[in-house]
């Protein structure tokens, strides 16, 4: 895939886009971006910023699921026919690079709470966990809608032992920046993957007018967007508190 939308697209290698996932995966990390700069505002107190059953946290909600359906919708559409093991590497290695960036700069900046599985760790991860049922999209549905239905039925359906088991070997630190729990969103990559066999990837595209083009645009290069999009944000922030207060 050119530029740096590997983090979820499919069918590049081919020389064709489905504008319908460079769209969704756009609008996704959009709306990132803005429930971002509202964490922004929070830290300089121009409004309230809370995760605990709210707003924000229905939001960052809705956010992951455009974003994780993307990422399965785009492992099938690239790998359905055949799967290009060297196109899935290259796209591999670029997404974990950029996991370990995030990592690094959270780490700086947040010794006690750095980000050690954030939005590119799982994408990594879950990328290969979900290659197996590229092939069988009505089994990755079932298994998709299974975990979110265990995870929320059965309170030891998680991976919390394995972090407790793995935090002191890997010094993992208590609290976190951002987590984005394999469990249960690997479901909604597999979903995705079940979505993307529909008729209407190739055929339909959001009713978004005028912005159509350049949101599919940021869709095509979303990794790029993700690394660099919070700096300038949080420089906006402060600015209006130097402004305003």
């Amino acid at each position: 895939m050119s530029s740096m939308s590997d983090v979820n697209s499919g069918a590049v290698h081919t020389g064709q886009r489905i504008p319908l996932v460079d769209e969704l995966r756009g609008l996704a990390v959009l709306l990132m971006a803005g429930f971002h700069f509202c964490y922004d505002l929070s830290a300089f107190g121009f409004l309230r910023f809370e995760m605990n059953g709210g707003f924000f946290s229905w939001f960052r909600y809705l956010i992951v699921t455009l974003f994780f359906i993307a990422v399965g919708a785009g492992l099938y559409l690239g790998h359905s026919k055949a799967i290009q093991w060297r196109h899935f590497y290259l796209r591999e290695v670029k997404i974990i690079a950029g996991a370990l960036v995030i990592s690094l700069t959270t780490y700086l900046m947040y010794p006690q709470s750095w980000v050690w599985f954030g939005v590119l760790h799982f994408i990594a991860v879950a990328s290969v966990l979900a290659l197996p049922f590229i092939k069988a999209p009505r089994t990755a549905l079932i298994t998709g809608v299974a975990i979110f239905l265990l995870y929320n039925l059965l309170d030891w359906f998680n991976l919390a032992p394995l972090y407790q088991a793995l935090q002191p070997t890997l010094h993992l630190p208590r609290g976190t920046q951002d987590l984005t729990r394999l469990i249960p969103w690997l479901g909604m990559v597999l979903i995705g993957i079940y979505l993307a066999k529909r008729e209407f990837w190739g055929v339909y595209s959001m009713p978004l007018g005028w912005l159509r083009r350049p949101v599919a645009w940021l869709g095509q290069h979303s990794l790029l967007f993700y690394l660099l999009h919070q700096a300038p944000l949080f420089g906006l922030a402060w600015l209006l508190d130097r402004l305003l207060h």
